[in-house]
């Protein structure tokens, strides 16, 4: 029983990090201008949305701005949870979405934000991965090293790595994201 509600949980919580994953991998894409339309996106305003005080959530009004376009073409476009208290007026390079109320910040600082999403949905996945395919019993018994790991103990041992590789770029990203510039 126990092993069925692990694989049922498993499956779950496969599937909702599966979906954040292509959509964080989405907003890389956009993020790092493989896709979209460029332009510039000016901030007009930037509100706490957070009902805390440890915590800010930030939601940002402005307008979105194609590459040789005018204020007439502008785009009002308000950005969910940013991150950062942008000060009014702020702009800079962004990509707009198949959506039109999707705009990413663009370059490094863009690319930064939206890249510990993506590790994180890794690590995840990639453990998911490990306890499914990890030999059965491993833990308990005593490996004999004088045989070769099985075929499916070195792809485990892989997914270990992953997870180590993807958890590394996730704090880079958040250290990086910490030290970025807000003006």
């Amino acid at each position: 029983m126990t092993r069925v509600l692990g694989w049922v949980c498993g499956g779950i919580l496969a599937l909702v990090v599966g979906f954040w994953f292509v959509t964080a991998t989405g907003d890389l894409a956009l993020s790092a201008g493989l896709y979209g339309t460029s332009g510039t996106y000016k901030v007009d305003s930037c509100v706490d949305t957070s009902n805390t005080r440890k915590d800010s959530d930030y939601d940002c009004y402005g307008a979105f701005t194609p590459d040789g376009g005018t204020v007439s073409n502008a785009v009002s476009v308000k950005l969910k949870d940013t991150g950062h208290d942008y000060p009014d007026g702020t702009e800079f390079d962004a990509r707009q979405g198949i959506n039109p109320e999707t705009i990413q910040r663009v370059g490094f600082w863009g690319v930064v934000g939206e890249l510990w999403q993506v590790a994180l949905c890794m690590a995840v996945l990639a453990v998911l991965g490990y306890q499914a395919v990890k030999p059965r019993g491993q833990s308990q018994r005593r490996e004999d090293h004088r045989r070769e790991p099985s075929r499916r103990q070195k792809v485990a041992d892989r997914m270990g790595y992953a997870v180590i590789v993807a958890i590394s770029v996730g704090i880079l990203s958040w250290i990086a994201m910490a030290a970025e510039p807000t003006s």
